[in-house]
């Protein structure tokens, strides 16, 4: 008995030391975005950046500016506004930062902090080409009254040779589905807009919908 308390104590003051977080054995990583909002001539809009052709990782795809967290970053926020600096070649006092979406756990390994914010009018912006071979906007009256075009992807998993079957014989052998998901598309004068950069839209325009109907429309 005596055994046992002492071990519940020094399991509840490890417990207490640092607060809960996401296991990441999957290898799962942290990486923040700014969604930007800038005026233009044709009212507020959100930029984008098309990624250059020679990076690693969905070159040539529409995202928005963002990166991932690194140690030196003392938040999520200072991620999102660090990497949008370096890829916009601006400096922070030219983001007025609103505050933080909703995050997602993508099954692709990174957790995506996304932040909301606004650049500075007249703001001049000298992109780094080696991450950015252009950036585009497009008018939040166009998004706030165009539908996104939804299809659906499946996700799927298939034990490989070292695993147990004797054990779980009745384990399938071949794929198994375990779940679905929705993919959103916008299209804007010959760019496309999908994949995580679509959702992250999409639950912005639909989190504040009404605050863009009574400003914009």
């Amino acid at each position: 008995m005596e055994k046992t308390a002492e071990l519940i104590k020094q399991i509840t003051e490890r417990l207490n030391r640092r607060p809960a977080r996401i296991d990441k054995a999957d290898r799962l990583w942290d990486a923040a975005v700014l969604v930007p909002l800038i005026d233009t001539k044709q009212g507020p809009a959100v930029l984008f950046e098309v990624r250059a052709a020679g990076l690693g990782w969905q070159p040539g795809d529409v995202c928005f500016p963002g990166g991932r967290y690194e140690c030196g970053d003392d938040s999520f926020a200072k991620t999102a506004m660090r990497e949008t600096c370096e890829e916009l070649g601006i400096t922070e006092d030219k983001i007025e930062l609103c505050g933080e979406l909703d995050y997602l756990v993508t099954h692709m390994g990174p957790i995506i902090h996304p932040f909301v914010g606004r650049l500075a009018n007249e703001v001049k912006l000298d992109c780094n080409s080696d991450e950015v071979a252009e950036i585009f906007t497009v008018p939040l009256n166009f998004l706030l009254v165009s539908e996104p075009r939804v299809a659906h992807m499946e996700l799927a998993n298939r034990a490989t040779a070292d695993f147990p079957f004797d054990l779980l014989p009745r384990h399938p052998h071949d794929w198994y589905k375990r779940k679905g998901y929705n993919i959103y598309f916008y299209e804007y004068q010959g760019h496309v807009i999908w994949g995580l950069t679509a959702r992250i839209l999409h639950g912005f325009i639909k989190r504040f919908h009404k605050e863009l109907q009574a400003n914009i429309l």
